[in-house]
């Protein structure tokens, strides 16, 4: 059953720079100092993939609607953001494990989730770079921002780390829309009630758990 918990493992962490929420309620973020970089961890909004009828440049292009979107936990998996929302029982409870399906059985979409966080710049001082430092995503994300794909291939790996200038695609005079689709890994395996389960779950490098039930 720990395969479940492996795999929808999807991990956002975001450096960029943050201040409190305006009087509109919109978020506003603020450009730091040269070297300096500020955690975006609040403000975020997440749905099942195949639930979202536009691809990533449309739906970064306008601002987000967020009627059936869930607050979601950032850093954090899908399983965080579906157990936060109320969607499943805590897992740590008797055989409340049991009653979060497997992603074995569901497939890899119903774990496929998009990430979207809105926020406002008030400017951009002549001559300063932005950059968006990804501190880990697990599995696979493609990032969108403002209408436009900011990495050409996929990302792909265990926590790697990402870092992209995002200066030439945000917006001073709208809304920012930050949007990334997080996959699990392509090979998800069979837990089978053995360690280790069929062999496949170790074809993606990912985390890796064997813990017994006793």
């Amino acid at each position: 059953m720990m395969n479940r918990c492996i795999y929808v493992f999807c991990w956002l962490c975001l450096v960029c720079w943050f201040s409190p929420v305006s009087a509109q309620g919109q978020a506003m973020l603020e450009i730091p100092e040269p070297g300096e970089k500020t955690l975006v961890h609040s403000g975020w909004y997440a749905r099942k993939a195949d639930e979202v009828k536009v691809d990533g440049n449309r739906l970064s292009a306008v601002p987000l609607e967020k009627a059936g979107w869930l607050p979601a936990r950032v850093p954090g998996t899908v399983l965080t953001t579906l157990l936060e929302n109320d969607l499943y029982p805590v897992p740590e409870f008797g055989l409340n494990n049991n009653l979060i399906p497997d992603i074995y059985e569901v497939g890899n979409d119903f774990y496929t989730y998009w990430f979207v966080r809105q926020f406002d710049i008030s400017g951009l001082p002549e001559g300063r770079n932005v950059w968006l430092n990804f501190r880990g995503i697990n599995y696979k994300a493609e990032i969108f921002l403002n209408g436009k794909r900011i990495n050409r291939n996929t990302h792909e790996g265990m926590f790697l780390r990402k870092t992209f200038n995002i200066t030439p695609f945000l917006r001073v005079d709208a809304p920012n829309v930050l949007a990334v689709l997080v996959y699990p890994p392509t090979h998800v395996g069979n837990p089978n009630g053995g360690q280790g389960g069929d062999g496949q779950i170790a074809r993606n490098n990912t985390m890796q758990y064997t813990p017994g039930w006793d």
